[in-house]
């Protein structure tokens, strides 16, 4: 499998991303072709101080190459454009094999 992390810093306003995200986006991700697998959440830390990040989302693909003819397509570059819309704090994106699984 080939994932795709998407790192979404944190917001100027928080409800105005998760109204946005919920709403607007996700039914955009939907439409990107050949997704295995999402998944996405918001960042905790675990010793109670603020997460460098705010939330995380993954998608999955067979290949990189699906992954690319994904994010080339139609419904993949509106995802992407409609992340200027609502990430106000900027987003990383990572690319990665997943090499490793345990149970």
């Amino acid at each position: 499998m080939y994932r795709v992390t998407i790192v979404y810093n944190q917001p100027a306003d928080p409800a105005a991303f998760d109204e946005h995200y919920s709403s607007k986006h996700l039914p955009l991700v939907q439409q990107i072709p050949s997704v295995k697998r999402f998944a996405a959440g918001k960042c905790e830390s675990l010793d109670g101080n603020p997460p460098s990040a705010y939330a995380l989302a993954q998608l999955y693909f067979e290949s990189k190459e699906e992954a690319g003819q994904a994010f080339a397509s139609t419904a993949g570059q509106n995802a992407a454009a409609d992340v200027a819309n609502f990430a106000s704090g900027g987003v990383t994106m990572l690319f990665s094999d997943e090499e490793t699984v345990l149970p």
